[in-house]
This record gives C-alpha cells, sequence and structure tokens, in this order.
C-alpha cells in the first residue's frame, strides 16, 4: 500500500513537472509560429505568438481537435481569434467542436451571406458562446507580441459575390522575418481585386487558394506576389486538388511547394 502511494505521488509530481515546463517554454520562445494543419480535404492554420492564439478555419470535421492538442498547452483553453474565412463546411465544421472546448474570444467571419443549415447552425452556436463576432473589413488589423495580423479582403459589404468563395477573409500574417498570405478559397477574380486595390503586395509564404484549384492561383498572382514558399492544404479528394495546372504555374515560378497531404503539419518560425 505505502509503495503504491510512493508511485502516485512520483506521478503526480512527474505530472506537475510536464505541466510547467510546458507553459514557461511558451513564454520563453514568444517568436510567432504558423502551423499549416494536416486536417485532410480542408482548411485549417494555427497561428501562436507566446501565450496567444489565432486559429484560421477549423477544417471538414474533429481532426482540428488532435492537432491543436499536439500544439496548444493543455492547460490552456482560450484562443483569441478565430477566422472563418468563409462558411463551407472543409472550412466551418471543425469549429463546432473547438468553439464547444476552447474558450474563443472574438470570430472573425466575411460578411457574405450564406444559406445553409449548417451555417445557421454555426450562427446559433457562436451566439450562445458568447464570443464576439465581427464582419471582416480591412480596418480589422491584429497584434498578438510580435505577431501582426492585416486584414485585406473582403473589402466592401454592399457588394456580395456570386460565389462565396470569392468573399473569403484575406489575410496577411507577419512576424519580425516572414510573411505570409492566407488565401481562403479566393479564385482569379479575388486575386485580381487583390493587386489592384494592393498593387505592391507581398508574402514570403503563400498559402494557395482553394486547396490548389485550378482556378485559382493564375500566373500574373504568383509573379506580382514573390513569395519563395507555397502551402497546399488537401487532403484525398475527388476534384482533382491540387490541379496540375496550377502546380506547373507554382513550379514556373520556381515556388518551394508544401502539401499537408505529403508532409503532415507544416510548421514555420514568422
Amino acid at each position: 500500500m505505502r509503495q503504491k502511494l510512493i508511485w502516485s505521488c512520483i506521478l503526480l509530481l512527474l505530472l506537475a513537472n510536464v505541466y510547467i515546463w510546458q507553459g514557461v517554454a511558451v513564454w520563453v520562445d514568444s517568436r510567432p509560429e504558423i502551423y499549416f494543419l494536416n486536417i485532410g480535404q480542408g482548411d485549417s492554420t494555427l497561428i501562436v505568438s507566446g501565450n496567444h492564439q489565432v486559429l484560421v478555419d477549423g477544417g471538414p470535421d474533429k481532426s482540428v481537435m488532435a492537432e491543436l492538442g499536439k500544439i496548444m498547452p493543455m492547460w490552456d483553453r482560450t484562443i483569441d481569434l478565430v477566422v472563418l474565412t468563409h462558411p463551407q463546411s472543409d472550412h466551418l465544421t471543425g469549429l463546432f467542436a473547438v468553439l464547444e472546448r476552447y474558450q474563443v474570444e472574438e470570430i472573425l467571419a466575411t460578411f457574405a451571406e450564406y444559406d445553409s443549415s449548417l451555417n445557421r447552425e454555426w450562427l446559433n452556436e457562436v451566439q450562445k458562446s458568447g464570443a464576439k463576432l465581427n464582419y471582416a473589413d480591412p480596418a480589422d488589423d491584429y497584434h498578438f507580441g510580435d505577431l501582426y495580423i492585416d486584414t485585406l479582403l473582403p473589402l466592401d459589404s454592399s457588394v456580395q459575390s456570386a460565389d462565396i468563395n470569392e468573399d473569403s477573409v484575406i489575410l496577411r500574417v507577419s512576424g519580425d522575418n516572414l510573411s505570409v498570405l492566407l488565401m481562403g478559397d479566393a479564385g482569379f477574380a479575388t486575386e485580381d481585386s487583390l493587386l489592384n486595390i494592393y498593387p505592391g503586395i507581398s508574402a514570403d509564404i503563400l498559402r494557395v487558394g482553394h486547396h490548389g484549384s485550378k482556378y485559382s492561383s493564375s500566373i500574373k498572382f504568383l509573379e506580382r506576389t514573390e513569395f519563395d514558399s507555397a502551402v497546399i492544404s488537401v487532403g484525398k479528394n475527388s476534384y482533382g486538388h491540387p490541379s496540375p495546372e496550377t502546380v506547373d504555374r507554382l513550379n514556373k515560378v520556381n515556388a518551394k511547394i508544401y502539401r499537408t497531404d505529403q508532409a503532415g503539419t507544416i510548421r514555420f518560425d514568422l
């Protein structure tokens, strides 16, 4: 009995040690990081700056929870900002589990209306959660330590595209060393708008729009943004993502291509 008690105490001390040092590691290594999560055919990106977390999209199912558990400290149940680029299932579904487990301070979403039972259910859950719901416009900029998030699009809430993908929230995320352009599911039309509104737009890393669809990532857009690395969030699918045409265009601009279906979760220090 006494021996069992001793081993129980040792186990508790070991667990406490892990808990404490995990927290210390978060505070010591406060340089921003970005993780393109391996969640299958969908999108989910976690950005971490010190003890702050920003989650962009939640993927097609609960896979995001396992990925968050690998990165976030076990004691941390708060997410500062959740960005839903647009309310289609491969970006939205995983956020239900996120909202259930974590206290989300703010949700940034596209103003575009999307009539689906999933989106209606989501808006109800958001209201019940108490999270602040903010509809994106270029005035929405966020600072978390050395992390800066600039909301670029959508621009005009009075005009809605026929395709919800073209009203995706577009973000430029930057730290002291690298910048990332997160394109949601935007296609050629939104890329052209982005270049017209922000003619000097550039980034070190491009999160390729719409999982590498052939209707995204035009050669003009790729050349103008002058990035070095391209990340494609993709899983097993029947859409042909990423399309050979898009991969060919990325190769033409000498991009280093990373794919979540091949490399798993992909991490960069910002």
